[in-house]
Formats: C-alpha cells, structure tokens, sequence
C-alpha cells in the first residue's frame, strides 16, 4: 500500500507539462521529483539561484557546495544555470517561474495559505513561500488533509498565521484534487477512487462544491 504522501506526489508529477518552470517547497513537495516522466523536461528553480538541476546527488560524488533551500546536495543538469539570491528572487517576485508547489498546514476557501508557523510553536524560518505564493502564478498546494489528530487542514478560514492571501489555486491531497479561489471556495475536481464523495466532504471543514465532471484519478500503481 503507497502511503498518502507518494499518492499525492505521484499525482502532482503527473499534472505538470514538459517545459514548465517549477518551484518545489518544502515536505511532499520535494518528493515530487523523482515520478516525473522522464522524457519530460521540468526546469526546477530554487531560491538559492539555480535552474535546471538534479536532486539527491550523493556527496561522495564531489557535489560538496551545491545545495538546494533544503541543504540537500544537487547537480547541474545539461541547460542549467546559476545566478545570485536576488536574481533568484527577481524570477519570482517578476513572475517568471509558472507554478510554485509547497505544503501547507492549512488552506481556507478564500484561497488562503497558512504554512510558516503552528500557534504555540516556536517559528523557524518564514523561507520563500511568502515571494512564491506572491509571484507565481499558480499555487499548487500538497498536503494531507487532516491533522496527526484528525482535524482538517481544508477550513472555511485559516486560524494560522497567514503566510499569503488569495493566492492558492489547487489543493492535492490523499482525497483528490480541489480548486480553490476566493469567489467560489474550494471545488472536487478529481477524487482517488477509495474516497467517496460523502467521505471527502466529511474530511474537509469548508463548503464544497463538485465538478460536474469530476474525474477519478489514475496514477498508474496500485494504491492497496
């Protein structure tokens, strides 16, 4: 049985097109990678400034400087490029990057993204999710959608510290695919075969409303 975190990152390396720019966060983002289509050709860009590159180089391989915002050791691939942190972010704030996918800890129908701090909890890094989610124009969120102790990261309002308003476009989870924007709320666009609809609206704490072409999503491996 694939875990919920591989179902979601399976399905996102599916929806991204040969070409695209593409900015990865942090958690189920970062796995994405690895199921892309090979023949596909996907330009990563990271903060730190660089485009085009390969991940989980092994450091025995002589990578020793090259790391991504996560300090995991990259490589430059064959187009690639390098360039300083405030060129890096000139691609972002400029809009230059298509799609940013990041993981949250809670997405509200007002196409809210509350993803940098857990009340009660000491803060770490705010990191880049504040530019990318202002910059990029489509905002692909990941995450799962309950909480360790069950309760929904899909809520009608954040109560988190926002880190960018009305920004989100789409919301991946184990359950399927949901568009979002602040005029219509949160749509079922896709679902995962094992969820009904009537489960799916149990898990999510916001009005949903269902495509009328709601699709069952394949993504080619077993999920049992």
């Amino acid at each position: 049985m694939i875990s919920n975190r591989e179902r979601i990152a399976r399905k996102v390396a599916l929806d991204i097109q040969d070409g695209e720019f593409v900015n990865f966060g942090f958690g189920i983002p970062y796995s994405i990678p690895p199921y892309f289509d090979k023949s596909k050709k996907i330009f990563f860009q990271n903060e730190p400034g660089v485009v085009c590159f390969g991940t989980h180089t092994p450091a025995e391989n002589g990578y020793y400087e090259m790391l991504d915002a996560a300090n995991r050791y990259v490589c430059e691939l064959a187009r690639g490029a390098f360039m300083d942190t405030p060129t890096s972010f000139a691609m972002i704030r400029g809009g230059h990057i298509g799609k940013t996918v990041l993981g949250a800890l809670q997405v509200d129908s007002h196409a809210n993204i509350a993803n940098w701090k857990t009340p009660g909890m000491p803060a770490t890094a705010i990191g880049g999710a504040m530019d990318l989610c202002a910059g990029c124009p489509q905002v692909l969120v990941t995450m799962e959608s309950t909480t360790k102790t069950g309760a929904p990261k899909m809520v009608e309002t954040c109560s988190y510290p926002l880190t960018a308003v009305g920004r989100v476009t789409m919301v991946y989870t184990e359950l399927g695919v949901f568009t979002v924007n602040p005029k219509d709320g949160f749509t079922l666009i896709e679902r995962f075969p094992d969820y009904s609809v009537d489960q799916i609206l149990a898990k999510v704490d916001a009005p949903v409303a269902i495509s009328p072409d709601l699709k069952i999503i394949d993504i080619g491996v077993p999920l049992d």
